[in-house]
């Protein structure tokens, strides 16, 4: 959703950055955002009280704040797909096939290994 949104925004974002540390993400605050996402999914507490508090001194609070909702409404929204057993239409199957690919990810135990 990162890819499409910003795109649709005029500020194209290399999701890569996510997982590649080489990579800009080409977006404000990415380094902040970056390592905060990277923290979030971590399980370092004091790691994240670090990220979180750069990104507030870097973007301010507003935007630290919705940096922070948008990351518990996407686990909200992948906690009720795979509870519902939802998956992707197999028409986005490429699509989805060629970004978990890119960001190296199959591996995640939530994989829906029915893609591979």
């Amino acid at each position: 959703m990162l890819s499409w949104s910003s795109n649709a925004a005029g500020t194209p974002a290399d999701v890569v950055a996510v997982v590649d540390d080489d990579h800009d993400a080409g977006l404000p605050f990415a380094a902040e955002l970056v390592a905060f996402a990277q923290a979030i999914g971590g399980w370092d507490d004091d790691v994240l009280a670090d990220t979180r508090s750069r990104l507030h001194a870097a973007a301010g609070e507003a935007f630290m704040v919705d940096a922070a909702a948008v990351v518990a409404n996407f686990e909200m929204m992948t906690r009720v797909a795979d509870g519902t057993g939802a998956r992707f239409p197999d028409e986005r199957s490429e699509r989805q096939r060629n970004i978990v690919a890119q960001l190296d990810i199959d591996w995640f135990a939530s994989a829906d290994r029915r893609r591979a």
